[in-house]
């Protein structure tokens, strides 16, 4: 399985049991990086660089097309398992594509998580690179050509965006209505109740300008049979970012809706359909409040006590 891997990097995924899971992780940033995730979570990581891409003024790749780009070493280091990182000089003369392939062939088909953190990488190099695979979930640290990106990649069902990259409302609210499994926004993005309405997606995490009020309309709208698909939303208030920490009001937010208070000592275990950043599935709900849908589709809310934070999980009907 590994006659193609140079002998250090063979004894080093021999050495930690390696078994293949479906999950290969690909970096774009100062190194180009592949993850290769084991059965126990643990993961090796295989980093190609070459000092003749370094920007000696700011240690950043300068723009380069690396879709034909020899690499002359890589590091590989098992997370936690060993002290200093294996470094050896690859003799192959092998591409960051041909290691994705040969990657890709390894894991026999796997989820690929693109994570993109050097905006000196263009769209064509990354098209280039990545041509004919079909990208899981794409993670973003930074500017980057959003519709040549999503293209390049086959256009990941899940999408985590760090800054804002969209140039105008117009193209932002295309990628809100996409059929998406999850969307994460950091807080450059500050969520209205206009764009919450607008996205189609599984499972939502993001910063916001919601109120109380607007938050008690969302609910409205999933109530009168909207956002079939949701699943799993998660607002923080951008108050946080104004100095203040108080808390959503719950008089507010449930105002006029028929209820069931569950205590804070109970817990329920959710399973989400997509997996968070940290690749968890599972999710331990403590208290909340029920409300039951028409059909009998029910919906828990959660607010903290202590901050402006709002969670809303659709349980399935099977759970």
């Amino acid at each position: 399985m590994f006659s193609l891997i140079s002998n250090r990097s063979k004894t080093l995924t021999i050495s930690a049991n390696f078994k293949p899971e479906n999950d290969l992780k690909v970096l774009y940033a100062r190194e180009f990086t592949f993850e290769l995730h084991l059965a126990n979570r643990d993961g090796i990581e295989f980093s190609l660089y070459d000092r003749r891409l370094r920007n000696r003024s700011s240690g950043r790749l300068p723009i380069v097309d690396l879709s034909h780009f020899v690499f002359s070493t890589v590091q590989a280091d098992q997370y936690r398992k060993i002290d200093e990182l294996i470094e050896y000089k690859e003799s192959k003369g092998w591409t960051a594509r041909q290691y994705l392939l040969h990657f890709l062939d390894i894991l026999h088909q796997p989820d690929v998580y693109f994570y993109y953190r050097d905006p000196s990488f263009s769209a064509d190099s990354v098209s280039k690179t990545m041509k004919g695979v079909t990208v899981k979930r794409l993670c973003t640290y930074g500017e980057f050509e959003f519709e040549k990106t999503m293209k390049a990649l086959n256009h990941p069902s899940e999408i985590w965006f760090d800054i804002d990259p969209f140039t105008s409302h117009e193209s932002l609210s295309k990628c809100y209505i996409q059929n998406l499994d999850y969307l994460n926004l950091a807080k450059g993005f500050m969520v209205k109740l206009d764009d919450l309405l607008l996205m189609n997606c599984k499972n939502i995490g993001a910063y916001s300008r919601l109120r109380e009020k607007h938050l008690n309309i969302y609910i409205r709208s999933w109530l009168q049979g909207q956002k079939e698909e949701l699943e799993h939303v998660c607002l923080v208030g951008h108050r946080v970012y104004c100095g203040e920490v108080d808390p959503f009001n719950k008089e507010i937010v449930l105002k006029g809706l028929k209820y069931t208070t569950v205590p804070d000592d109970v817990e329920r275990l959710f399973y989400c359909s997509v997996p968070d950043t940290d690749g968890k599935r599972m999710k331990t709900i403590e208290g909340g409040f029920d409300i039951k849908r028409k059909d009998g589709k029910l919906v828990t809310i959660v607010l903290k006590n202590d901050w402006p934070w709002f969670e809303m999980y659709v349980w399935p009907n099977d759970q």
